[in-house]
């Protein structure tokens, strides 16, 4: 984890005091006093700038860059187990949102019928496509781990959460597979209400591009 801010350097030692008080395992950051830190996100191989600041997550995105806006209050989890669950839509999410603006002007039918002549061409990438698969490559280490040490807990665990169903769900699961990506179960919903699902599931993070979705989905 790395820190951008348009902090000074001099308040930025406020901040790096802070993160070591709090016990936060981050020793990188950038402090560009008042300048946009952004156009560095390439050379810190960074695959996602998160923010609550909407300004800040939007000239990212403008650039061209992988961002998303922090919404709501952090919630107490209230499992007792150490898992990390993260959560991603798919259209304008993990696959770009060439299939979700034909769904905007031919409505489901034409979308479903689009996606259908289309199930063996995959997707092009999304926003947050290479972000999974940085944590695709912390799940392969800890498939590795767990082969040294059978007692080993997995913790990672990823969930797609997408409004798509039969048969438009093939398209996004052979464009995951084309992509080299996996995540652990999928659910495909076909107009449920994704707020029910996001009870059970209960992911720490959810990425969709849709405010409204995330607002009902919040846990």
């Amino acid at each position: 984890m790395i820190v951008l801010s348009r902090n000074d350097p001099d308040t930025g030692l406020r901040v790096m005091r802070s993160i070591q008080a709090y016990g936060l395992p981050i020793s990188r950051a950038i402090f560009m006093q008042g300048r946009s830190p952004y156009h560095f996100m390439p050379a810190l191989n960074m695959s996602l700038f998160l923010s609550a600041n909407e300004t800040d997550v939007r000239e990212a995105v403008a650039l061209g860059l992988p961002a998303g806006r922090v919404l709501g209050a952090i919630t107490a989890d209230e499992t007792d187990d150490q898992d990390l669950r993260i959560a991603f839509d798919f259209d304008g999410v993990l696959a770009d949102d060439a299939s979700e603006q034909i769904y905007q002007t031919d409505g489901i039918e034409g979308f479903r019928s689009h996606e259908t002549m289309n199930a063996a061409t995959p997707h092009d990438p999304g926003p947050l496509r290479d972000f999974l698969a940085s944590i695709n490559r912390l799940q392969q280490r800890e498939e590795e781990q767990r082969t040294t040490d059978p007692g080993y807990q997995i913790r990672v665990h990823v969930s797609l959460v997408t409004a798509r169903n039969a048969p438009a769900h093939e398209r996004a699961v052979r464009s995951l597979k084309d992509w080299g990506v996996t995540v652990n179960d999928a659910f495909f919903l076909g107009g449920i209400d994704k707020s029910t699902i996001m009870r059970v599931l209960k992911p720490h993070i959810f990425f969709d591009d849709q405010v409204s979705s995330l607002s009902s989905s919040a846990c």
